[in-house]
């Protein structure tokens, strides 16, 4: 698993610099290159927007892991859930966020550095559910005052800044939301789920979104990428776009298919296939056969 530092403190003192990015599901090549070319900005943690598997399943949760694992990670990589990551529906529930917890941590949770607070909100389910509203309330209010800078990530943002698109919450979900977080005076929000870069103001709280790390892009001259933002001193922060060159447009998806399906029964597949060719030579050689 790669656990986020939940709850914690992490030891540094500002400035700092951390990534915001997301949307990786669709491209593990990308997303490969995507973590080499982070870890040259020497960033001091992760933060992943969610929608990190294509599919909820244990094979692409395994996939993900794997890849993670070989990028050899020095800083903390910290995880919310989105859509495609838990999978809603009525009839698995919270049941759904078993294989996410297990790999990243719980879908919400608090950490700081130096003068930044840092806290997810889980919207995965496209909708703002009284008990996420109520527990990031109840957070900001314990926690906001103790920092000068305060960071929310989520998945789905509160607003589509593009034209005539709705890829976003609800409007009534969205209001209430945001009044939660002006009134705890939270700095900048950070989200994934539109597949593009877009920078929005919404009620005098900036809202960035990236979510280019190797998903089909729905905002196609944004290109693959994330954000390094700088955290300052005097409290103040900078956020700017940090290309990805597409080093391949190739999805490594068909290898992790077969993997995923015939390297756990590849001992059943031989036999099952020397078997097929006993029987052919069988009857080709059978004397009753007309």
């Amino acid at each position: 698993p790669i656990l986020p530092p939940a709850g914690e403190t992490l030891p540094g003192k500002a400035p700092f610099r951390f990534v915001v990015g997301g949307d990786s599901k669709d491209n593990m090549a990308i997303f490969e290159a995507t973590l080499a070319r982070i870890q040259a900005d020497r960033p001091k943690l992760i933060i992943h927007s969610g929608d990190i598997v294509k599919q909820r399943s244990a094979a692409e949760y395994a996939w993900v892991l794997g890849e993670l694992k070989e990028a050899h990670l020095s800083v903390p990589f910290c995880a919310v859930p989105g859509n495609h990551d838990v999978g809603h529906d009525s009839q698995q529930g919270d049941a759904g966020y078993g294989l996410y917890e297990s790999a990243f941590g719980p879908p919400e949770y608090w950490f700081a550095r130096a003068n930044t607070l840092f806290v997810t909100f889980d919207d995965s389910s496209q909708t703002c559910r009284p008990k996420d509203l109520q527990w990031l309330d109840s957070t900001l209010a314990r926690l906001r005052g103790q920092y000068a800078l305060c960071f929310v990530i989520m998945h789905v943002p509160p607003r589509d800044p593009r034209p005539g698109k709705r890829h976003c919450l609800p409007k009534a979900d969205a209001d209430k939301l945001m009044a939660i977080l002006k009134k705890h005076h939270v700095s900048a929000v950070f989200a994934g789920h539109i597949h593009g870069d877009r920078k929005d103001n919404l009620d005098g709280i900036p809202i960035y979104i990236s979510g280019g790390e190797g998903a089909d892009p729905d905002v196609p001259q944004s290109g693959y990428h994330y954000l390094l933002c700088t955290v300052n001193q005097d409290g103040t922060f900078q956020v700017e776009k940090r290309a990805v060159p597409a080093t391949s447009f190739d999805d490594d998806a068909a290898e992790h298919v077969f993997r995923a399906t015939f390297r756990p029964n590849l001992a059943l597949f031989v036999g099952a296939m020397l078997l097929t060719v006993g029987l052919l030579r069988l009857r080709k050689g059978d004397p009753y056969r007309s």
